[in-house]
């Protein structure tokens, strides 16, 4: 049981901090060097309308398999890393809700209306957000990886 766990918890990072990394790396820089807002922010919108279905499953599956291993690992006796990295994951959730009900619901609102400027400042929210949300998803699996060799 604890292996499928695991499988299912590190499925679910693979999932969120991969997207998260080619979104803000990859995707974002790209479209915003060969695109015009109109074009650009719609195709944002479509790109995170199909990927954040994913990231809830995805949380989904991390805080639920995360909290049975640790409640398998000993509980609030469990290992210094095992908090930490639960800690992170809530922020991480935090963030992505916030993500989620505030600045894309206002990037789909926008967008809708054709309104770029503030379409644009919607976006900005996300990529600062998003990154921040990065570097806290491969601060977790050093977390992850480290903590067991301590």
């Amino acid at each position: 049981m604890t292996n499928a766990l695991l499988l299912l918890h590190l499925l679910g990072v693979v999932v969120w901090v991969g997207g998260m990394f080619f979104a803000h790396m990859a995707l974002r820089p790209t479209a915003a060097e060969l695109l015009d807002p109109p074009q650009r922010l719609p195709l944002l919108h479509g790109v995170f309308s199909r990927f954040f279905p994913w990231v809830w499953i995805s949380v989904m599956l991390i805080m639920s398999s995360g909290v049975i291993l640790m409640v398998l690992l000993g509980g609030f006796k469990a290992a210094l890393h095992i908090h930490v990295m639960l800690a992170i994951g809530l922020v991480m959730s935090g963030i992505f809700a916030y993500i989620y009900f505030f600045p894309y619901a206002g990037l789909g609102r926008e967008t809708a209306a054709r309104n770029w400027a503030a379409a644009g400042v919607a976006m900005a929210k996300i990529r600062r957000l998003v990154g921040i949300n990065l570097i806290l998803g491969l601060t977790n699996t050093c977390v992850a990886l480290l903590g067991r060799m301590l």
